[in-house]
């Protein structure tokens, strides 16, 4: 609903078509209820020559403009015989997902393409205010339209915290480190460290790949770090669900390492922040992985992987 720059008096075809021939993305965004919504006399709304959905889409399949169909909640492609006559190219259009539980990677990815379709994206400021704003801001500034944003769809709510889950975040040290089997034990932390350290820091400088399949289901996802040592400090990025994050308080003694990284999590129009721990062995070109999130929207169990240089 554009409620701020069509203003009273303006003839909203003409804005429409205006706009659309300076936009050079054009996001159609579709929802379970996309096709089937009707108007107020029963009426298909896709049907009508003048919704405003149908206007903004047909102008710029016209027009040559690039049109991404972005599914929201569960929402598939339209089939083309479900559409009318000047809208059926549009089910030939590559789509995108923003699911529900994977927002921000989804999101993310979106942003990645636009900048690949439309280079000066990379060099406009972008303000993250809704989750919507989050996949498009930073193609706002040079006009990309948003159509078509019948979207109905509910995020489903938080999973109940488990107590093993509670449990771990409340034990989780002021470091930032995360808890082990070992902490019942002082003798053995010790004996560790000491052997870890005598080795001196293991090198694990430069990139490292692996698979992890995370703890929602179907999330199996191809991740990459990328480190650097100084002493025993370590830096650089690891990715989460395909997306790139900084690492904190990263350390690294003899062949134990461990750090932390950031993201954020949408859950009934709230935005969250978690945080995942990580803590690795080294051995040669391997490093065993073990990764706890904490997080006040979902509750999480350790996930286990190996990475490779």
């Amino acid at each position: 609903m554009d409620i701020d720059t069509i203003k009273a008096g303006d003839n909203f075809e003409a804005v429409i078509e205006e706009k659309v021939s300076q936009c050079d993305v054009l996001l159609a965004v579709i929802g379970e209820r996309w096709l089937t919504i009707t108007g107020a006399d029963g009426s298909r709304r896709l049907d009508m020559a003048g919704d405003f959905v149908r206007l903004e889409i047909t102008k710029a399949l016209d027009r040559g403009v690039r049109v991404i169909p972005v599914l929201v909640g569960g929402a598939t492609v339209p089939h083309e015989e479900d559409l009318p006559n000047d809208l059926r190219p549009l089910s030939v259009h590559q789509a995108m997902d923003l699911r529900d539980a994977h927002f921000h990677a989804d999101a993310e990815q979106l942003m990645n393409e636009l900048k690949k379709t439309v280079p000066s994206i990379t060099s406009r400021p972008r303000k993250l205010k809704s989750r919507l704003a989050l996949a498009v801001s930073s193609v706002l500034a040079v006009a990309v339209i948003v159509g078509g944003i019948l979207v109905f769809w509910q995020v489903k709510p938080a999973a109940h915290k488990n107590a093993d889950s509670a449990s771990e975040r409340r034990t989780a040290s002021a470091d930032g480190s995360v808890p082990s089997a070992q902490a019942a034990n002082p003798t053995a932390i010790e004996a560790d460290k000491s052997k870890s350290t005598n080795k001196g820091p293991a090198n694990v400088n430069g990139k490292w790949k692996t698979t992890v399949k995370y703890d929602w289901p179907g999330a199996v996802y191809d991740e990459t770090f990328n480190f650097e040592i100084a002493g025993s400090e370590l830096s650089g990025t690891a990715s989460l669900l395909g997306v790139d994050h900084g690492i904190f308080d990263g350390k690294i003694e003899g062949d134990r390492i461990s750090f932390m990284t950031k993201s954020l999590t949408s859950l009934d129009d709230k935005t969250y922040e978690d945080k995942h721990y990580y803590k690795g062995t080294v051995e040669g070109d391997t490093i065993r992985f073990s990764m706890l999130t904490d997080s006040s929207a979902e509750s999480h169990v350790p996930v286990h992987f190996t990475a490779k240089r």
